[in-house]
């Protein structure tokens, strides 16, 4: 049997720093720009419906001076939330553009 001692299967110390060493070439493609992110489309549409639910229960709500029987506070929040939601997204979404 034909001894293949002579061709050594692992490299050596110089050849690894060697391939560490290997940069790209000017007439190579350049690599593709970052991916740009979309709108976050669950958050957006559960900001929406949380927020036309809040202003959909409210409709017949009137704001006397006992707003806060009844969990009126809790409605003003729960809008607030809402609103607070699409601004985020909004927001997240120019920033990326």
């Amino acid at each position: 049997m034909a001894d293949y001692s002579e061709f050594p299967t692992t490299p050596t110390r110089w050849q690894e720093q060697e391939w560490l060493a290997v940069s790209q070439l000017d007439t190579e493609d350049p690599p593709p720009p970052p991916a740009r992110r979309r709108v976050d489309a669950v958050s957006l549409v559960a900001g929406l419906v949380f927020l036309a639910l809040a202003v959909t229960v409210m409709v017949g709500a009137s704001l006397p001076l006992w707003v806060f029987e009844d969990g009126g506070v809790v409605w003003v929040l729960v809008i607030a939330a809402g609103i607070a939601l699409m601004v985020k997204e909004l927001r997240k979404a120019r920033g990326r553009g």
